[in-house]
This record gives structure tokens, sequence and C-alpha cells, in this order.
């Protein structure tokens, strides 16, 4: 039997509901508190991506407007470039018809083009053209095979470097002009004097270059290869020869331009065909006009050879970073 009176019971149901109540507020404000929060979460994921995305445009808009002003400076470039060639060719032809100029000296750019074309359609034309393609493909070729053989020897193995190299410099300081008697001496006035010429010419450039190519490799690459136990062999064609072909690459080219003057010079000193033997002949003859023929198609020649090289170098060395 209960001895609570019924004032207590009063207080007591009354301090229930309080507790009730408190609880009930607790429980309500813990509810709201995860929803505020993840209201915040929601908003500051929402905010995040939407900076992500801002972040993303605006490096899209940069590169875009990057690329639009590449193309504006190539654009103009190409017509200061344009500018430049009409100045250059408006010069020449006025200079001679004003009389400022000798046209022994220099004739008229209509007169040139004129000359060339009448050279163009000879019978005799194709034959000297030939003749000079052939001594500088195969100087050219030659050339290249040498200087990358010698190259890669003194570049990989030190000691052959130290032997023979003071040799190589010694014969590089050589003007190479004076060797034109002696190599037509040696091997007559036929064609094969002119492609040693152009050999002993082009050869130089595949060799420096291809030396410090291979000298230039990174000997953290080397000694890493040599820590997983790689062979000399895979070294060299994993390694040393996808780093050095670069530079190997730009002696070719250089090398190409330099068989061509090889050519030029030995038919000079002594030939009876070829370009450089229309050359002389031309200049000996005074006409000035056929000489500037003559020259334009050497170079249009060197031109269309050194961008064919260019273009085999983009195609077979793709991982260079120019």
């Amino acid at each position: 039997m209960s001895c609570a009176t019924p004032h207590s019971r009063i207080l007591s149901s009354r301090s229930a509901a309080c507790s009730g109540m408190r609880l009930m507020t607790t429980r309500r404000a813990q509810r709201l508190t995860r929803a505020s929060w993840g209201r915040r979460a929601s908003h500051m994921a929402t905010k995040n991506v939407t900076v992500g995305k801002s972040k993303e445009t605006g490096e899209v808009s940069g590169l875009a407007r990057e690329d639009h002003e590449s193309v504006v400076t190539q654009r103009k470039y190409r017509i200061g470039s344009l500018i430049v060639a009409v100045v250059i060719f408006g010069l020449w032809e006025l200079l001679p018809r004003l009389e400022l100029v000798p046209e022994i000296i220099l004739p008229p750019i209509s007169s040139t083009i004129y000359a060339l074309y009448t050279l163009v359609i000879t019978d005799f034309f194709m034959r000297h053209f030939l003749v000079t393609l052939n001594e500088i493909f195969w100087g050219f070729v030659i050339g290249t095979v040498i200087g990358l053989a010698v190259g890669i020897f003194l570049g990989v193995w030190t000691g052959a470097k130290r032997l023979f190299y003071p040799f190589v410099v010694a014969f590089q300081a050589i003007p190479k002009i004076v060797l034109a008697p002696l190599l037509i001496s040696w091997f007559g006035y036929g064609q094969t004097s002119k492609i040693a010429m152009a050999v002993v010419i082009g050869f130089f450039p595949v060799l420096i270059n291809t030396m410090v190519g291979l000298e230039s490799v990174s000997r953290d690459m080397i000694r890493l290869m040599r820590s997983l136990r790689a062979s000399r062999r895979q070294i060299f064609t994993k390694v040393e020869l996808p780093s050095a072909a670069p530079l190997m690459f730009a002696g070719v080219k250089t090398a190409l331009t330099f068989a061509l003057i090889g050519a030029i010079v030995g038919e000079f000193v002594g030939a009876a065909e070829g370009l450089g033997f229309l050359l002389y002949t031309y200049n000996f003859q005074l006409r000035i006009d056929r000489v500037f023929s003559v020259i334009i198609i050497l170079s249009a020649t060197g031109g269309i050879l050194y961008f064919l090289v260019e273009w085999l170098d983009k195609r077979l060395i793709y991982w260079r970073q120019d």
C-alpha cells in the first residue's frame, strides 16, 4: 500500500512530463542539427562542383584563347613574310629597270624568270639536273651512313673517342674545298669525284651530332637500366638511341644541304655535266640571267629535299618534345 500523498503524485507526473518534453526537445534539436548539417554539406558539395566546373571552364577557355592567339600570331608572321617577299621582288625588278644597278650585275626578275623558263624547256637541262641530283643523293646517303656509324662508335665507346677524336677534329679543320682537286685526281672527272666531295662535306655534321646526342643521354637512366640488369644492347636501343635520335636527325638535315654544296663545288673544279657546270659556263659567258636561273633551281631543289627530310623527321622521331 502506497504512502504517497496526492500532492506528491501530481509533482511526479509533472516531473515525468517535463522530462518527456526535454527528451522530445533534445531529439528534435538533434534532427534539426542533422538536417542543417546535411543542407550545409549539400551546399558545400554544390559549391565545390560549381567551382570545379568554373575552373575547368576557365582552363578550357584559357587554352582556346592561347590557340586563338597562336593562330593570329602565325597569320601575322605569314602576312609579314609575304610583304617582305613583295618588297624584295619589287626592288629586284625596279633597281635594274631604273638603271640604279647594272643589269650585268642584277638582271630584272622578269628577265630571270624568262631565262629560267627557256632553260628548263631545253633538251640538255634534264640531263644536267639528273646528274647533280644523283651526286647529291649518293653523297648524302653515303655520308650519312658513315657519319652515323663513326658517331655511334665514338659516342658509345669512350676509349675510342679519346683515341680517334683528335684526328677527326684535325680533319674537320681542313677547308673542304681544297680537297676537290685532290679528289678529282683520285677519282677522275666523272660523278665519283663529286659524290666523294659531297660525302666529305656532309659527313661531319652527322658525326658530331651523333656523338653529342649520345653523350647527352641521362646518366640516371643508364644507371636505372643497369640496376634492372639490362644488357648493353638493351641500354643502347631502349635509352641511348631514342634520346640521341633528335640530334642525329638534325645532323642528317644539315648533311643534306652540305651534300648539295659538295656536289656543286666538285662540278665547279672539274666537270663536263651537272648544274654546277652550267653555272660555271653561264658565268663565264656573262649570261647572268641564266646564272640566277640555275641558282633558283638549286635553291628549290635543296628546299624540297630539306622539307622531305624534315617530314621524315617528324614521322620517325614522334616522341620528341619541341
